[in-house]
């Protein structure tokens, strides 16, 4: 098994230094049917800045946020579709630009969090980035690192982080618009913080990413799960806080045989109808895959596993989606050669491939895909391996997809090959409404 550098790092998730460029055409890949609804927008957000990393929200009436991981710390709005992006100053300035994260609300209240030391920075917004109520210190406890907020409504959020002491995902959780939070526990279920007992109980590597199931009530923690009585030692998991209840609930699913994939984020979503998603990436040698599990009971039975992409070239990153019920999206970075996604030729070419179905619940589920990007997004290998990384690691360790409210599907990736000498954040959006 490919060892997991999150069993035993505590670093913080930087981002790597670039230099000026200009705008030119990255090599082009084959071009997929007209038949599939190819990108209506793909558009650069900043050829200057706000690189890696980066999150996407929609509010209800379509207006788009997005963030970078560089030092400015600064977040983006895009009130057309995503064809022209304004910069806003950073919202948690002057604390430093770790990690960023961003997530928008069912009812429109945006949310900003950074790292800094340890310990996490939120801001919340009622009136899209003009105001803001910011705190130093949404981190309980502190030592943790990659963290992200979860909204519920309103001021109501929550925020969970990988706590390094530990190796466990710690949640807390505000009703005041993050001016103050209130310790939850942690997402795998165990009581106490007790690093001596860390191993008995199970331990996780960084999150993926959380959701709020608004039909359930229900909000999850999705991180990768390692226990010597799971599978191979690892296993896609969550933590799920349901509706009632005052600590989470650990919820595994048997791996698919392979290897995780660096450090194994695994990602997840909620359709309209309240049944959940959860995908990851695994390598099986030189053979990467993405699977997609559902649930229809809040994570306590599952589907079996299935693959969504088309078992050929190389796959990393997965980004979900999910729309009415059966309705789900996953988009990840593939390249034109089968390897683990470090070991990649320095010619290897990769694009953002989109998979989507309108029968996730179903007996026999079918993926149609297509390429996202217009054209390659990185030349050569890309490590997704942390801070254990030796170089390729521009794009860092994740990228973000949503539903549009019209039911089209918008993600932001990373890129090295749109601005020559840059690494800068790309917005592209479906043309057709394939979710709805």
């Amino acid at each position: 098994m490919r060892s997991l550098p999150w069993l035993v790092l505590a670093a913080l998730l930087l981002a790597g230094c670039v230099t000026d460029g200009s705008v030119r055409p990255a090599a082009t890949l084959p071009p997929v049917p007209d038949v599939l609804p190819l990108a209506q927008v793909v558009q650069v957000i900043d050829p200057n800045g706000g690189e890696g990393e980066p999150s996407l929200g929609v509010t209800p009436d379509g207006v788009l946020f997005t963030n970078g991981a560089g030092s400015s710390g600064a977040l983006y709005v895009s009130r057309t579709n995503g064809s022209t992006w304004e910069k806003l100053a950073s919202p948690t300035a002057p604390f430093p630009n770790a990690d960023p994260d961003l997530a928008v609300s069912s009812d429109g209240v945006l949310w900003y969090d950074n790292l800094w030391v340890g310990c996490t920075t939120v801001a919340a917004s009622k009136d899209q980035g003009k105001t803001w109520t910011t705190s130093p210190a949404g981190c309980v406890p502190p030592a943790g690192d990659r963290q992200y907020v979860i909204p519920v409504k309103g001021g109501e959020a929550y925020i969970y982080s990988h706590h390094v002491p530990t190796l466990k995902q710690m949640v807390a959780h505000t009703t005041d618009y993050g001016q103050t939070w209130v310790p939850v526990g942690p997402a795998e279920g165990a009581v106490g913080n007790d690093a001596g007992t860390a191993a008995l109980t199970g331990i996780s590597g960084w999150g993926g990413g959380g959701f709020y199931n608004a039909q359930k009530k229900s909000v999850w923690v999705t991180f990768t799960y390692s226990d010597s009585l799971v599978g191979n030692g690892w296993a896609p998991g969550a933590g799920v806080l349901r509706s009632g209840a005052t600590t989470f609930s650990l919820v595994t699913l048997p791996n698919m045989g392979g290897d995780s994939v660096g450090l194994g984020l695994v990602v997840g979503a909620a359709d309209a109808a309240g049944n959940t998603y959860l995908a990851w990436a695994e390598a099986k040698g030189k053979d990467m895959a993405v699977y997609l599990a559902a649930s229809k009971d809040d994570g306590k039975t599952w589907t079996k596993p299935v693959r969504v992409d088309n078992g050929t070239g190389s796959k990393v990153f997965p980004a979900i989606t999910a729309g009415p019920e059966g309705h789900v999206a996953v988009a990840y970075y593939e390249a034109n050669e089968n390897q683990y996604p470090a070991a990649v030729s320095k010619d290897a070419r990769w694009n953002v491939t989109l998979a989507w179905t309108k029968d996730a619940l179903g007996d026999n589920v079918t993926f149609e895909r297509a390429q996202l990007s217009s054209h390659s997004v990185r030349t050569g290998p890309i490590c997704p391996d942390g801070t254990s990384c030796q170089g390729n690691r521009q794009l860092l360790d994740y990228f973000a997809l949503k539903m549009l409210p019209d039911g089209r599907v918008g993600a932001v990736w990373t890129s090295t090959d749109d601005v020559a000498g840059k690494t800068v954040n790309v917005f592209g959006a479906t043309r057709d409404a394939i979710l709805l």
